[in-house]
């Protein structure tokens, strides 16, 4: 039932080299608006962000990306621009927004080559360009990938092909800096933190939507801290319902506090159907360029222990300050 969430991105055989087998992308398939969960203030936000991209200007784009790609339908870039959008939301409330896929950061390369168009849409929906500086080679970003995988899963319902275009979720725990803070329950120094403060004084809706992932976190966190086991949060008994996807980032906050050095073990406990793809799953990388975001490919749920983690794809990173950290015990 969960496989389609962690699954890797088919490896190429011989016969997707020439071109035969190709994974199935429906447009059709993609939740109205931007899919954002119930609750979530950000509608008028995604309409602001619509509107900084002119049909025109999407036409063109979608045009020089097939033609580097001719094997690309329009429902496959449809679904690829679709996860770009939900990165350009996020980058508008985290601090730094790592782009965890080459497939996406390719997108927005495109995008760039539209100088006038791209700055235009910056500032239109951002107040400022939205910077993207190649660096010089990948970056390991294991906690990092999994603070973006908690966040995604408490902003957006997935679609089908979500986890194919972010080369699944939940795969590396959450750094102990990280869950430490969020245990100490500091609502200031974690907005401060990890998440962008200029943006929510410019939108209103994001710095309420700053206030619910704050206070969601923090409770997460507290909660799996003081409950001896997965089963002792509850959680468990609500992995049935339409935010399936929301407890499984639970289960990621309780295991990344309990038993970090066998992640993916405690996760596989509960997922057992996901042990194969999980030994077959590599590091997951970060894309190497900068904006107010950073970001490359993090794959499916894997086995970390072997030093694996997250890395930022092609080569971006969306950037910002950042300042001190806190403590909590678990």
């Amino acid at each position: 039932m969960f496989r389609f969430l962690f699954r890797k991105s088919p490896k190429p055989s011989k016969r997707s080299l020439v071109g035969k087998f190709k994974p199935n992308y429906r447009a059709s398939e993609l939740p109205q608006g931007l899919g954002l969960l119930e609750g979530i203030p950000l509608e008028r936000i995604i309409a602001k962000l619509n509107s900084a991209l002119p049909l025109d200007y999407v036409e063109r784009l979608q045009y020089r990306v097939k033609a580097g790609n001719p094997n690309m339908s329009d429902d496959e870039f449809a679904c690829k621009w679709f996860e770009l959008k939900r990165f350009f939301l996020m980058n508008l409330i985290l601090k730094q927004t790592p782009m965890f896929s080459t497939a996406i950061d390719e997108i927005w390369h495109e995008m760039l080559m539209f100088t006038r168009e791209y700055q235009r849409f910056g500032e239109q929906f951002a107040g400022g360009v939205i910077h993207h500086s190649p660096e010089r080679e990948l970056k390991q970003m294991p906690g990092e990938r999994a603070w973006f995988d908690w966040i995604y899963a408490h902003l957006f319902e997935f679609a089908p092909t979500s986890a194919r275009c972010w080369n699944g979720f939940f795969r590396n725990p959450l750094d102990r800096e990280r869950t430490d803070l969020l245990c100490g329950g500091n609502e200031e120094e974690i907005a401060e933190r990890w998440f962008d403060l200029e943006q929510a004084k410019r939108y209103p809706e994001v710095a309420e939507t700053v206030r619910m992932l704050i206070a969601q976190a923090i409770n997460e966190a507290r909660h799996s801290a003081n409950s001896r086991s997965f089963e002792d949060t509850g959680w468990k008994n609500s992995l049935a319902g339409p935010n399936i996807l929301v407890y499984m980032a639970g289960a990621m906050m309780f295991f990344s506090i309990h038993d970090p050095s066998d992640f993916t073990g405690g996760m596989n406990s509960y997922w057992p159907e996901n042990d194969m793809d999980a030994q077959k799953d590599k590091q997951s990388s970060c894309s190497s360029s900068s904006c107010g975001s950073s970001g490359n490919s993090g794959e499916s749920f894997g086995d970390n222990s072997g030093g694996g983690g997250s890395n930022c794809s092609s080569g971006s990173s969306c950037s910002s300050g950042s300042s001190c950290g806190s403590g909590c015990s678990s």
